[in-house]
């Protein structure tokens, strides 16, 4: 059988090899609550399963963000900001906290680096989050590392209360160059979270379609020799300075009936053992 995935600990610059396996089931009473973020245009009934896999792996209690498809859109086309999404991550966060001294957060695609802006304890669009109880956060095909040359354009945010923090004019912008300005990996492993980025290895951008070069293009100016899961490539989706990376292979970014993604339940297995 071939291998699934090249596990690395940025600490070490270690890789190791290891082949497919079912995640092993713990008890519940070693195990962390789970908050799951969704992805851009993502709603959360697609992370059902997920959340069902998770839970047979013994984590007491796993929750999605609720998420309709239709929120995302007075981000993407008005450039209001995503302040709604981190409100509802606060709410939830609070009450997986209630039953629980250890949560983990999984961010899949935009949710991965929105969660990281939640985490940074920074003043965003005016209001300042504080998330010291989070001891992983995990994330799933997100694109850390993006240039955000869409083919069809950007609109330019319109956060406030942000006026007397210094950043670059990319940050005031975009919020994931704000992200990337202030919750990078060093950040958030000075706060006690570990950071763990999974990246699907499944389709080079030469011989994807014109989706995936669209998407590898805008991300990182290229698509030929590009690897990733069809939407983000593998370079993107690894944050520098993360804990520890995992590649998995031939794992999309969304379901499909092509190939698993990150929650087929074989997939879950394998990244749910950087859990606690």
């Amino acid at each position: 059988a071939a291998d699934i995935h090249t596990r690395s600990r940025s600490r070490s610059r270690s890789l190791r090899m290891r082949r497919p396996g079912r995640g092993r089931s713990r008890s519940s009473a070693s195990r962390s609550n789970v908050l799951l973020c969704p992805g851009l245009l993502f709603s959360s009934k697609r992370y059902e399963d997920m959340r069902r896999e998770l839970l047979k792996l013994g984590h007491p209690r796993v929750e999605v963000l609720p998420v309709k498809s239709w929120d995302w859109l007075p981000s993407l086309l008005l450039g209001e900001p995503f302040g709604w999404y981190l409100d509802r991550m606060e709410g939830l966060a609070a009450d997986l906290l209630e039953d629980s001294s250890v949560l983990s957060v999984v961010g899949h695609s935009a949710g991965g680096w929105l969660s990281r802006i939640w985490l940074s304890g920074e003043t965003y669009n005016g209001k300042r989050y504080n998330n010291n109880s989070v001891e992983t956060l995990l994330t799933l095909g997100t694109p850390h590392l993006s240039v955000e040359e869409y083919p069809f354009g950007r609109v330019k945010e319109s956060r406030r209360g942000e006026e007397g923090l210094a950043m670059s004019k990319s940050a005031r912008s975009s919020s994931l160059q704000f992200a990337n300005e202030f919750a990078g990996a060093p950040k958030l492993l000075a706060q006690g979270c570990e950071v763990v980025c999974v990246a699907g290895s499944a389709v080079d951008g030469s011989e994807g379609d014109w989706l995936t070069q669209a998407s590898y293009k805008s991300t990182c100016r290229a698509y030929e020799g590009v690897d990733g899961d069809g939407v983000c490539p593998v370079e993107s989706a690894i944050l520098p300075g993360c804990s520890e990376s995992l590649v998995v292979r031939d794992v999309g970014h969304g379901p499909s009936n092509l190939r698993p993604w990150y929650g087929s339940p074989l997939v879950v297995g394998e990244w749910d053992l950087l859990l606690r």
